[in-house]
């Protein structure tokens, strides 16, 4: 076979026209010393005809934006009828608060943008639908009192309606669809959590009135993200992703005479397989698409994980069955359809009826800036765009590229039907710069796909297979050593204490080089899901494209928001403030939202400048930071710390090494600088900062791309975003990279202090309190006195308590003690420090 064109090595610009014409339309293109002609519309949709000399067409659908520049617009939806009229929908950022807006296209010109919500100001996505009046439903998520709950409103041909509220549970209802059955009623399907675990609820309007809320999903693990569809016989179609055996299937369910199906299986294997798509066919076929990615998804991965897990986004691909009583699949694969360069990396599909026949497959696939890098490199920066196919007798067609799509990973998007052949979208792109690839502005576009004229071949199916696929737990005993370390509870001085863990470093698609960490959502996912975290902080960075741009700084905190879960999951507000050796990275903490970022001056980015402005910064806001890598090229040489803003460092993160000392277990040493991943910088070694004094508690975070292997466990009385960082500023935190407990005070004066305190002893005895339960059998304890090891054991036994008193006297005017354990499956806890001043 003919190998496929090069690509070429950078992304070049093009020029994108709307031509108005027929047939007999030609268009001239002068460059690069040729002449040539193309005929627009002899081209197909999807057809590339190369030129040579670096020149191609292509056919492409016609977009047209239809934002102002005065605020951010996102999370667009689209609604069509048959006589032309065209609905758009979408959330407007401005001015630190955002709205629902709409436009209306009658048929040839655009009226102007109306606004649908009057009192929220913290909405989350939009979606639209025609009842059996002809009114039309916008249906959104508000924060409200502290909750998102689903709101609607309807325009009646004349004039909009008040707001109705749809959700009134305690716990945030979000991520909706809504569609319209055939008799005319409105139907809207959406993740509540309730009591810490999300289900799939629905509720639908006949047209006076909305039904009591239905529950649709059964399992008792976290429920996601549902997808709706409607057939021509007044049935009803809903599917979704479970948690429910730990990993990600898709289930559906069919509503149909006021009665819901059996659960039906769509996607079972241990794969990730989530974020479904439904659409039904002429024929009313159910036809479903999703994601897929590997085995273990968001458990073991890092720089020194020899066992692994499939990290959160090192691949992904859409899959296709076809449901008239039994699975089909299409005859001709999806994946294996596209060209080459558009096989992989594929995301958020969308199915979509033409009305023709065909069913037409929207998806979003991954482009790095530099074209022919392998697909699993971590190069910097990346877009991801919307292409067209649809599946028509044994082929797929030539995907079409949806103009102006550009944009981060999870952009939703709308896709609608109005007359047969005439097929719709609307879509957000932040317009990402061809030199950095990175967020400018956001803007939304409607578009019209080019739909064949001829008739639609019938669509060959065939019996789906059944897949067998065995998977192996990376960690068999996770179950029971979560029940474990959840239920420690300490009490000391009279309060009592819980371990609650979780990772204040985790980056996503927001971040400049976040192209392989996977999408906001995801990064939730899997804290909640895959990790069972308590806590979470997304910490992208805040340069170019980030959060000290208001838009992405809004959609990260407003996330935080989305999934708190009072009790079960409590997300923290921050960023990554990215400053370069030798004042070093740092992460930034907040219990509240609304903070701006701190941009950084060539000054303190040169070394030239220190912490100071960082420092009175946090003091203004009420927020700590976390240096980490400090031994690496993002790291430090400790030339700063305020330990009232800055108690914690994080010794060890799983997308690199251990900071404790050169040599220490899982860190670098100089002799093999293979073994120091972003640099080896000796002087930013922990040690070094205790040895100055410096009085920090220690953390363990993941950064980019590790999962499941960094716990930073913090030891609280109030499971609340103030009451976790309460106790990281008294230092009460230690890290691991399991679920191990490490349970290390101090006895001195007839007190008990926890790790991380200071004790002011001028005499007297003091008597280190030891308890560790392992999830295997501990290989080594170590007790470390300014820098010194002074007492070694090796119990090999899975749980390990004992008391110890230094033989030796303190003569130094301040001296610490802290623990680490080393288990036979080389994990390790590093508790933080106890110090003692005389």
């Amino acid at each position: 076979p003919a190998l496929e064109p090069q690509r070429r090595f950078i992304l070049t610009p093009g020029v994108i026209a709307d031509i108005k014409g027929n047939e007999s339309t030609r268009m001239v293109i002068e460059a690069n010393g040729a002449r040539l002609v193309v005929e627009p519309f002899a081209l197909k949709a999807g057809q590339v005809r190369n030129f040579g000399a670096g020149i191609s067409a292509e056919r492409v659908a016609t977009a047209q934006r239809i934002t102002g520049s005065e605020s951010d617009a996102d999370f667009a939806s689209v609604l069509a009828h048959p006589s032309g009229e065209l609905w758009t929908a979408w959330v407007a950022f401005a001015n630190g608060r955002n709205e629902v807006w709409a436009r209306r296209f009658d048929g040839r010109t655009w009226d102007q943008p109306r606004k649908i919500t009057d009192a929220h100001n913290d909405c989350y996505q939009v979606k639209l639908a025609r009842d059996r009046n002809g009114h039309i439903w916008f249906i959104w998520a508000a924060q409200v009192n502290g909750n998102f709950d689903l709101y609607a409103r309807r325009w009646t041909g004349s004039q909009l309606t008040s707001t109705e509220r749809l959700t009134a549970d305690e716990q945030p209802d979000v991520n909706h669809s809504a569609a319209t059955d055939s008799a005319g009623n409105v139907w809207v399907v959406w993740q509540g959590f309730r009591s810490g675990r999300s289900d799939i609820f629905a509720r639908r309007f006949d047209g006076s009135a909305w039904s009591p809320a239905e529950k649709v999903s059964e399992s008792p693990a976290n429920d996601w993200m549902p997808a709706i569809a409607t057939d021509g016989q007044g049935s009803a179609f809903v599917a979704w992703d479970t948690y429910d055996r730990g990993n990600y299937d898709v289930m559906a369910r069919r509503w149909r005479n006021g009665q819901w199906s059996e659960v039906i299986a769509v996607a079972t294997t241990p794969k990730f397989e989530a974020y479904v798509t439904l659409a039904c066919d002429k024929s009313n076929r159910v036809w479903a698409a999703w994601n897929e990615s590997g085995f273990e998804w968001g458990k073991d991965s890092g720089f020194l994980v020899k066992r692994e897990g499939a990290p959160l986004y090192n691949w992904r691909t859409v899959n296709v069955a076809v449901w008239d009583g039994q699975w089909k699949t299409p005859a001709a694969p999806f994946e294996a359809s596209m060209p080459k360069h558009l096989q992989g990396y594929n995301d958020m599909p969308v199915l979509q009826s033409d009305g023709t026949g065909r069913i037409w497959l929207f998806f979003r696939h991954r482009l790095l800036r530099i074209q022919d890098l392998p697909p699993d490199t971590p190069a910097h920066r990346a877009a991801w765009e919307i292409y067209a196919t649809a599946y028509e007798g044994f082929r797929w067609s030539e995907p079409v590229t949806m103009p102006f799509s550009g944009g981060r990973q999870d952009v939703r998007t709308g896709f609608a039907t109005g007359a047969p052949g005439t097929l719709y979208a609307a879509y957000s792109t932040d317009h990402r710069d061809f030199e950095d690839f990175l967020y400018q502005r956001s803007a939304v576009y409607a578009a019209r796909v080019p739909v064949p004229a001829a008739a639609a071949d019938p669509p060959q199916l065939n019996p789906r297979p059944p897949v067998e696929l065995k998977a192996f737990p990376v960690q068999a005993d996770e179950v029971k050593d979560l029940a474990r370390i959840r239920g420690e509870t300490w009490t000391v001085d009279g309060k009592t204490y819980k371990i609650y863990r979780g990772d204040t470093h985790r980056h996503t698609e927001f971040s400049m080089d976040g192209n392989n960490d996977g999408s906001l959502i995801d990064a939730y996912r899997y804290a909640i899901d895959a990790a069972s975290l308590d806590y979470l902080m997304v910490s992208d960075h805040n340069g170019l494209g980030g959060p000290d741009n208001a838009y992405p700084n809004w959609l990260l905190q407003q996330a935080v928001d989305l999934y708190h879960l009072p009790g079960t999951f409590v997300p923290l507000y921050g960023y990554e403030r990215s400053v370069g050796y030798p004042n070093g990275h740092r992460n930034v903490i907040f219990a509240k939202r609304g903070n701006p970022t701190l941009p950084i001056p060539p000054a303190e980015n040169q070394g030239r400048e220190g912490a100071a402005k960082l420092y009175e910064y946090l003091k203004k806001y009420g927020g700590i930071a976390i240096s980490h890598t400090s031994a690496s090229n993002m790291g430090t040489d400790w030339r700063d710390n305020d330990p009232e803003v800055e108690p914690l460092v994080e010794i060890y993160q799983g997308d690199r090494v251990s900071a404790e000392y050169e040599g220490a277990p899982k860190a670098a040493y100089g002799g093999n600088l293979a073994s120091a991943p972003g640099g080896f910088r000796p002087a930013g070694y922990v040690w070094n900062a205790w040895a100055k004094g410096y009085k920090l508690g220690v953390q363990v975070a993941s950064d980019h791309l590790s999962t499941h292997i960094s716990y930073a466990c913090t030891v609280a009385t109030e499971f609340t975003r103030q009451g976790l960082i309460d106790a990281m500023k008294l230092r009460h935190s230690y890290g691991a990279t399991d679920n191990i407990v490490l349970d290390y005070r101090m006895d001195a004066a007839g007190k008990q202090h926890l790790q991380g305190e200071t004790i002011k002893l001028p005499k007297g005895r003091h008597e280190l309190v030891v308890n560790i339960k392992g999830t295997k059998p501990i290989r080594q304890i170590d007790i470390v006195r300014d820098n010194k090891f002074i007492h070694t054991r090796h119990p090999l036994t899975q749980d390990e308590s004992f008391r110890f008193v230094d033989a030796e006297p303190l003569t130094a005017k301040v001296s610490y003690y802290y623990v680490r354990v080393q288990q036979v499956d080389e994990q390790i806890a590093w508790s933080s420090p106890v110090w003692i001043s005389r």
